[in-house]
């Protein structure tokens, strides 16, 4: 169960990295490079606190409703993520990296909420099954990926 907490801290930085704050360019445009990077920053400290506050619903492995409640809050961070993400019209450079995050921070959610269902309800042998899984889970890398992406072309999109 440990592991499950650390990928979904991870998770959890790739979805503040990626965060953003309200919707396009003024006249709903492409946003310039700097307008871009500005957005992408904006909604960080946000979901910076919101991970803090995570984190301490799964400060005990053995309170299973915390952990399930958590998971449930956090699939809501990724898809309010998701929506602010796809609020935003991405300079042409990085658009195909940027609708990689928003599609995959909405599939994301729902693999993070069918996770929290089994912790609910499953016993402790399809629990540790259904880690495995959800440490595989591909949406996971391929945000990762999209963000190192729209970073190896130059932009101050927050994080590492």
């Amino acid at each position: 169960m440990r592991n499950a907490v650390i990928l979904l801290a991870c998770l959890l930085g790739v979805v503040v990295i990626a965060g953003c704050g309200g919707g396009g360019g003024g006249n709903g445009g492409e946003l310039s490079k700097a307008d871009y990077e500005q957005q992408m920053q904006a909604l960080q400290a946000d979901l910076g606190a919101s991970g803090n506050e995570l984190q301490q619903a799964f400060s005990d492995p053995q309170d299973i409703p915390a952990m399930a409640a958590g998971l449930n809050q956090a699939a809501d961070l990724l898809d309010e993520a998701s929506q602010n993400l796809d609020g935003i019209e991405p300079p042409e450079d990085v658009a195909d990296a940027h609708q990689t995050m928003v599609d995959k921070t909405s599939a994301a959610a729902d693999k993070v909420r069918e996770f929290a269902d089994t912790v609910e309800n499953a016993s402790l042998a399809e629990l540790q099954e259904r880690l495995a899984e959800f440490q595989d889970i591909d949406e996971f890398g391929q945000l990762e990926t999209a963000v190192n992406d729209i970073q190896a072309k130059g932009y101050n999109i927050g994080g590492s």
